[in-house]
C-alpha cells in the first residue's frame, strides 16, 4: 500500500475484498467483460471507494464493485497480476451504504448520441473497427453500427440529440452515406410519415431488397454483389440491404432462367417458357398429362415400407412426449422420406411431350419452379373441338331404357350411401379423395375422377384484403397447399389408391387443411354472412385463437381506414385518456401513424377481429361499432 494524499491509497488487489454493504449485489457477465476490455486498455479512470477491512492492511470496496470485478477478470485470465495497485480513497464504515447507494442512483450514463459520436471521433483518430471493439469488449457489428449511425448527416444527428428524432428513425438513414439526400427524404416527408419504415422506403426507391425473390434466386446480396451489382448494406433491417441496379438484377435472372429453360427444353417438350407470375387460377387454363411412376423393385418397396414406418413411430412418440430430441428424431426421419421421394421420380412418356410443354417460374422463396405437362390452353380448345366434330352418335343397342338405368343406379347409389355411412374409416377416404381433387388439382380432374358430390366452396379472401400480397397467413396457406400437392400423386386418377393406402392420421391431416380452406367468416359490414361470421367466431374460440399473433393494427392497415374519434377511442383503450388526447387535434393521416406508435407491442387489435365464443357476454355486436366507425 503507498499513501498518496489524506485519504487516497494505492493499494495492491490481492489485498481487497468486495464490501457487503455494498448496495449492488448483481453484475451482468457482458458488461464486466466490456469494462474488463476497457481498463485493460486505458486502465481504471475512477478510484475505488474502500474502509478498513477485520484483517490488518485489507480493505472492503464499499463503491466500485464492477471495476473490482473487472479487474478480477483480467486477473483470473492473466492479463494483469494479482499484485496489480489500485488508487482507492478511504471512507468510514458508518457512510458505506450511503457512499455505495449515492455512486449507484447518482451516476448519470452517457446519452447515445454522445456515445455514437466518441465511436467516430476514435474512429476519425485512424482507429480500426477491430481496435475499437478490442478496447471496450463490443462485438466489430456493434461497433459498425454505431459509426454508421454518427456518420448520419449532422442537420438531423442534432435532431436525434435534441430528441426531435428517435433511434428508429436514425437508424433507417443509414441506408445511404448521401447527407444531401438523406435531408431531402426528412424535410419533404410530412410529419406522420417520419417513422423508420417510409424513411427507409423513400431513401431506397427503385432499390430491390434482399427479400425480393429474384435476389433469393441469384443466391443473396453477396453472389450479386460479386457479379458487380452495387449493394448497399442495411445493418438495422433484418432484410439485411438492397441492390441497387434493378436492370442489372433482371439480366442476371434472365441469364440463369434462359439457361434452365434450355435444360428443360432438351427434354423434348413440344414447348418450353419462363413465366414471372404463375398463381392457382392461371394454372387451372392449362390442360395437363401425367408422367407415370416407374414400378419400385422389391428392395426399394421394402425402403420405403421402412421409411415410413420411421416416420409413423418417430411422429407418434413427439407428440406423445413433446420433447425436442423427439422432434428432431421426427423431422430427420421426413426428411429422409421426402429425400427417396424426390430421387424416386415419375417419368413423362416421348407421347406425351410431344403434345405439351413445361413453364418455369419464381416461387415465393425465390426457387425455381418447373411445371412439367402443361397442355397450352389454345391446344386444349383445339382438342376439345376436334373431339366434338368427330364424335359417332351415341348407339342406343342397350338393353335397358333410360329410365330403367336412373333407377338401378340410383338404388346402387342408395346401397353405397347406406352401407358406406357404416364404415367411417372409408368415409373418411371418400370424403378427403373428393376434397383434395377439386382442391388441390386442374379443375377438369373433378368431373373424370369423382363421383361424391361434396362442394367445396372458398371464399377468396385476397380480394378483401388490402396489400394482400404482405399478409403472412396467406403466403403460409399457399405454402402448405404446395408441400401437400408434392405428397399427393401426379395424376388425380391415383388419387383414390393414395387415399385407401395411407394412414388415418395423415388423411385427417389433410382433411384438415382441405375443411379450413372452406370457411367463410368474411363480413362485407352490410349484415350478410351473418351466420357465417357467428360461427367463425365459434371455431375461432374453440381453437383459442388469439389475433394478435397474427395481425398489427398499423397506419396503412387499419388506423387510416377508420374515423378520427375511432382513432382516439382505440388510443384510449390500450394507453388512455392522456395519451390520446392529442390526437383530436391532429390530421386524420397524422392521428393515423400516432396511434400505430402507440399501440404497437400492446397486442391490441379491434374488437371485430375477436373470438368470442356463446357463454361471452358483450355489451355490442363488435361487426356493428367496427361498421360505424369505418370510413
Amino acid at each position: 500500500m503507498t499513501k498518496t494524499d489524506t485519504n487516497r491509497l494505492e493499494i495492491s488487489f490481492s489485498k481487497l475484498a468486495l464490501d457487503p454493504m455494498n448496495v449492488r449485489k448483481t453484475y451482468t457477465q457482458a458488461g464486466i467483460t466490456e469494462l474488463a476490455e476497457s481498463i485493460a486498455s486505458i486502465g481504471v479512470l475512477q478510484n475505488l471507494v474502500v474502509r478498513d477491512g477485520e484483517k490488518k492492511g485489507h480493505y472492503l470496496v464499499t463503491a466500485g464493485g464492477r471495476r473490482f470485478r473487472a479487474l478480477e477478470h483480467l486477473i483470473a485470465n492473466k492479463r494483469v497480476p494479482a499484485s496489480v495497485k489500485v488508487t482507492c480513497v478511504l471512507s468510514d464504515e458508518k457512510d458505506a451504504t450511503e457512499i455505495s447507494l449515492a455512486e449507484n442512483i447518482m451516476r448519470e450514463g452517457m446519452t447515445p448520441a454522445d456515445e455514437f459520436r466518441a465511436f467516430k471521433q476514435m474512429a476519425d483518430e485512424g482507429k480500426t473497427v477491430s481496435e475499437i471493439a478490442t478496447r471496450f469488449g463490443a462485438s466489430e457489428l456493434v461497433v459498425t453500427k454505431r459509426l454508421k449511425l454518427a456518420r448520419v448527416s449532422p442537420v438531423l444527428f442534432e435532431l436525434f440529440e435534441t430528441g426531435d428524432m428517435d433511434l428508429s428513425q436514425l437508424q433507417a438513414f443509414t441506408v445511404t452515406d448521401d447527407h444531401e439526400a438523406q435531408e431531402r427524404v426528412w424535410n419533404s416527408l410530412p410529419t406522420y410519415y417520419r417513422n423508420g419504415r417510409d424513411i427507409r422506403k423513400a431513401l431506397t426507391d427503385g432499390k430491390i431488397p434482399a427479400s425480393d425473390k429474384r435476389i433469393k434466386f441469384l443466391g443473396g446480396l453477396d453472389a450479386v454483389r460479386e457479379a458487380g451489382c452495387t449493394v448497399v448494406c442495411d445493418l438495422f433491417n433484418t432484410d439485411g440491404g438492397y441492390a441497387e441496379d434493378a436492370a442489372l438484377i433482371d439480366k442476371m435472372v434472365a441469364d440463369k432462367i434462359d439457361a434452365r429453360t434450355l435444360e428443360v427444353a432438351s427434354e423434348g417438350w413440344k414447348w418450353c417458357r419462363y413465366q414471372a407470375e404463375l398463381d392457382y387460377m392461371e394454372m387451372q387454363k392449362f390442360g395437363r398429362v401425367y408422367a407415370t411412376p416407374r414400378d419400385l423393385t422389391d428392395e426399394e418397396q421394402k425402403q420405403l415400407e421402412a421409411l415410413e414406418d420411421a416416420v409413423e413411430t418417430t411422429r407418434d412418440t413427439y407428440e406423445e412426449t413433446g420433447e425436442e430430441n423427439d422432434r428432431i428424431a421426427y423431422e430427420a426421419a421426413e426428411a429422409t422420406l421426402e429425400d427417396f421421394h424426390t430421387a424416386w421420380q415419375p417419368e413423362y412418356s416421348d407421347e406425351q411431350k410431344a403434345q405439351a410443354g413445361a413453364i418455369l417460374t419464381l416461387g415465393y422463396n425465390g426457387e425455381l419452379r418447373i411445371e412439367r405437362g402443361l397442355i397450352d390452353p389454345q391446344d386444349v380448345k383445339a382438342a376439345a373441338k376436334a373431339c366434338s366434330d368427330t364424335a359417332p352418335e351415341e348407339k342406343t343397342t342397350s338393353d335397358h331404357s333410360k329410365a330403367l338405368v336412373a333407377d338401378l343406379t340410383a338404388r346402387k347409389t342408395a346401397a353405397l350411401r347406406l352401407e358406406l355411412a357404416k364404415n367411417p374409416d372409408l368415409a373418411l377416404a371418400v370424403s378427403v379423395h373428393s376434397m383434395a381433387i377439386k382442391t388441390l388439382y386442374e379443375h377438369r380432374a373433378a368431373w373424370t375422377h369423382g363421383a361424391v358430390e361434396i362442394s367445396l366452396d372458398s371464399a377468396c379472401l385476397e380480394t378483401h384484403i388490402k396489400d394482400a400480397g404482405e399478409c403472412g397467413d396467406l403466403d403460409a396457406i399457399e405454402r402448405v397447399r404446395e408441400s401437400w400437392k408434392s405428397v399427393l400423386p401426379a395424376d388425380p386418377a391415383d388419387l383414390w389408391d393414395w387415399c385407401t393406402g395411407v394412414s388415418q392420421a395423415e388423411l385427417l391431416r389433410l382433411q384438415a387443411f382441405l375443411v379450413a380452406q372452406t370457411i367463410n367468416a368474411v363480413s362485407p359490414g352490410d349484415g350478410f354472412n351473418g351466420a357465417g361470421v357467428d360461427h367463425g367466431n365459434r371455431i375461432g374460440a374453440a381453437l383459442g385463437l388469439d389475433m394478435a399473433d397474427h395481425f398489427q393494427p398499423t397506419a396503412e392497415a387499419y388506423f387510416s381506414r377508420i374515423k378520427l374519434n375511432a382513432i382516439h377511442a382505440s388510443v384510449v383503450e390500450v394507453r388512455g385518456a392522456e395519451v390520446a388526447a392529442p390526437i383530436l387535434k391532429m390530421k386524420k393521416k397524422e392521428a393515423a401513424a400516432y396511434a400505430a406508435d402507440k399501440v404497437a407491442d400492446s397486442r391490441w387489435v379491434p374488437d371485430v377481429m375477436k373470438f368470442v365464443s356463446d357463454d361471452a357476454e358483450t355489451e355490442s355486436d363488435p361487426s356493428e361499432t367496427e361498421i360505424e366507425a369505418a370510413a
